[in-house]
């Protein structure tokens, strides 16, 4: 299997990118072929909500995915299509993503007027990562992430809990395997969700909002 490890931490050397690597690691030992992309070392512009890429796919001059922004969004979105399953490996700020990681999200934009969209979806985790936890949880940072990468072609499957459970110089305070470990729980736990996947408004007549 083709995996995709994507640390979302603005810190190449922190927390989120320690366990990023153990979770790579932990793949390769499984016979997976692995690519991890460390979002602290890529330059990703914020969308600036142009519509280029909604007007192209309505005449496709370029290729599907087209983004008027040149940066490491291209190579990155080379890797997600090639890739088979996907884990993103996140820090919590102020319950939801760090700014590179929203970002990354936001760009994801062109996959929505794609037929990425509506493919069938591939598998994907979420590992989050923080010191201690914040009092409000991070439920947004599920829900996001749910989000953003349901257009690329992919379903959020399962949330792996690793607040307060690992230390600024990666170990880890949980003897189990990284794929094991943690608080692991369906990632509909989390969301306000039915079982297809999509929130009750959706299915009440209502679309869901992207870059309005």
């Amino acid at each position: 299997m083709r995996r995709l490890v994507l640390c979302g931490s603005p810190r190449a050397r922190g927390r989120a990118a320690a366990l990023a690597l153990r979770v790579v690691e932990a793949y390769e030992q499984a016979g997976d072929e692995v690519g991890l992309v460390l979002l602290a070392e890529a330059v990703i512009a914020p969308c600036t909500g142009c519509n280029a890429c909604k007007h192209n796919a309505a005449t496709p001059l370029r290729d599907d995915l087209y983004c008027v922004i040149a940066d490491s969004m291209a190579r990155i979105r080379r890797q997600l299509n090639d890739c088979d399953a996907l884990t993103v490996v996140s820090p919590v700020y102020f319950s939801g993503a760090p700014a590179q990681l929203k970002a990354f999200y936001d760009r994801l934009q062109p996959y929505y007027w794609s037929k990425y969209a509506k493919s069938t979806k591939r598998p994907a985790d979420l590992f989050v990562v923080g010191e201690g936890g914040d009092p409000h949880g991070f439920e947004p940072l599920v829900s996001e992430t749910r989000s953003a990468l349901a257009v690329a072609g992919f379903r959020l499957e399962r949330v792996h809990d690793w607040v307060g459970l690992v230390h600024e110089d990666g170990r880890l305070d949980d003897d189990r395997p990284v794929l094991e470990g943690g608080r692991t729980a369906a990632a509909s736990d989390y969301c306000n969700e039915t079982p297809s996947g999509l929130h009750p408004t959706y299915l009440r007549g209502g679309r869901e909002a992207h870059h309005g």
